[in-house]
């Protein structure tokens, strides 16, 4: 018999921007994120979710960035690229 468990992922939405300003992250409602740098909009898209304050993000074309959002602050880990990645695209936020 398998078991699984249903994780209680949490819906937020806000933009969040670096301290320089170049960078934003904008976690959506329905799942989805969106990081825009400069004038370059939607340079990474992908999926996240948050279970309590343990964010993950899952970038559509591999990368899985962890992090944590407490108090409305977000502070994001270094990126996790897959083996079959090669390109030299810069990291996410």
């Amino acid at each position: 018999m398998m078991m699984s468990a249903i994780v209680p992922h949490i819906p937020v939405a806000g933009v969040w921007t670096s301290p320089d300003g170049h960078i934003s992250l904008e976690l959506r409602a329905d799942g989805r994120f969106i990081e825009t740098r400069d004038d370059f909009a939607d340079v990474f898209t992908g999926v996240y979710v948050l279970v309590g304050e343990t964010l993950k993000l899952f970038e559509d074309r591999g990368a899985v960035v962890s992090g944590t959002l407490s108090n409305g602050r977000l502070s994001l880990g270094t990126v996790q690229r897959p083996a079959f990645h090669t390109g030299a695209e810069a990291p996410i936020l």
